[in-house]
Order: structure tokens, then sequence, then C-alpha cells
């Protein structure tokens, strides 16, 4: 069963960012992949980036089930599994695993970030690719100063209170959904984020890995590593 949480995140998909993300994958896998075929994507989501993949064998992965339920509906060639990043175990190998909208950033302690990267490492082919996206910590101190305030978006209203402690960013957010006019329904969601210096996370990549590109975007407060299996 799709939860009320989930069916909010479904009216308020943002196709025109979902593709930002796809096309900012697409460019360095045709950059650095000849004639890559499989394809996973880690925290797949609904599904709305792996869209873009459709020329490929599309996997994804994605630790709530309602999630990979409403994904089917986006991408019903695609074959989905309900896993967690870190300690995946899929029988396909890949040419490109990725990550996009900085999912890595929810995944905890830090020792499981480094599961993921040997996780990756295992399931992908010689020469495959790696790509992921994290926040920065300039991300962090940009949140520390910003004015909550309420937001209209296709559901209703949002409103993000977000909360800056060390490295951990937590996330308080409540969903006005419209209900009809005048009347709405309150869902709350409440999660954290870590974020580790990159510099430690090129370091703990380059155990398997050859770093080819940290891209920063987003004037800082994000980067994509590319990396290639050794």
């Amino acid at each position: 069963m799709v939860t009320d949480l989930t069916k909010i995140w479904i009216s308020n998909i943002d196709k025109k960012a979902a593709k930002v993300r796809a096309m900012r994958i697409l460019k360095v896998i045709k950059k650095y992949h000849k004639r890559p075929k499989n394809i996973l994507e880690l925290g797949v989501g609904l599904g709305v980036v792996l869209a873009h993949f459709k020329k490929y064998n599309m996997y994804g992965l994605d630790l709530k089930k309602d999630f990979i339920k409403s994904a089917k509906n986006i991408v019903p060639n695609a074959k989905l599994f309900i896993q967690s990043m870190h300690n995946f175990k899929i029988r396909n190998r890949f040419d490109i695993i990725f990550s996009v909208h900085e999912c890595i950033n929810e995944v905890k302690p830090y020792k499981n970030w480094e599961a993921t990267f040997k996780s990756s490492y295992n399931h992908l082919n010689e020469g495959g690719l790696f790509i992921f996206d994290m926040r920065t910590k300039k991300h962090l101190e940009f949140l520390k100063k910003q004015t909550v305030k309420l937001e209209r978006n296709p559901s209703g209203y949002v409103y993000d209170n977000t909360v800056v402690k060390g490295h951990k960013l937590t996330w308080n957010t409540i969903y006005f959904k419209r209900i009809k006019k005048d009347l709405y329904k309150i869902e709350k969601d409440r999660y954290s984020e870590f974020v580790y210096p990159v510099s430690k996370v090129k370091k703990s990549l380059s155990k398997d890995f050859k770093v080819l590109e940290a891209i920063s975007f987003e004037k800082g407060h994000k980067v994509m590593f590319v990396c290639r299996k050794l």
C-alpha cells in the first residue's frame, strides 16, 4: 500500500529537476564509457531519473517498498529491488552504478558509506563507473542561515525547517495537502542526513576506485564524484 506521504511526493514530482539530474549523469557516462549496457540506480525513489535511461538495461533499488511500487509504474521495464545501498546483493553486474539527489547523505554511519562504495565496486564490471552526488559543508553553512518559510507546491503547501548540528542535517517537514478549497490535511516527515568532508570521501573512494572527477555544482553546495573501478 502506498502511504499518504508517498502520494504527496508523487504529486510534487519535479520532472524538470529529474531531467537535469539525469543529464548530468548521462554527460559523464558519454565522456568516460563507450558502450554501457547495464545501469543500476541506488536510491531509485519514484523512478523519475531512471526513466531517462531507457536505451539501457535499467535496474534500481530503494529501501522504501512504496517507492519501489510507485517506480514500477514509471519505469515498468526496469528490474527493481527493495534493498539498502550499503549492503545490496544482486546477481547482475553493471557498467554504471549511480546515485543522485544526495541519497548517499541519508546513509549512516560513515562506515556504511564505505560499505556502499565496496558493494558498488563488487557489482561493477571491469572499467565500470560509480557516480554519485553529495552535499558539502558549504551547504550546511548555508542552511544554518536560511529563513524558514511556507512554500506552495502542486499538492498544497510545504514548510521545511532544517536543523544543523555538527555534520548532521535534520529535515522537519510539514506538508499541507489540499483536500478541497480552504481544507488541508497535515502530513509530517522527519529524517536526517550526514555531511562529511569531500577530502575524506575521496580518500575512501581511492581504495578501490580511480577518482576521475569531483565536479562541484550549485555554487559548491554539492559535488559529484565520477569514479572508475580499478
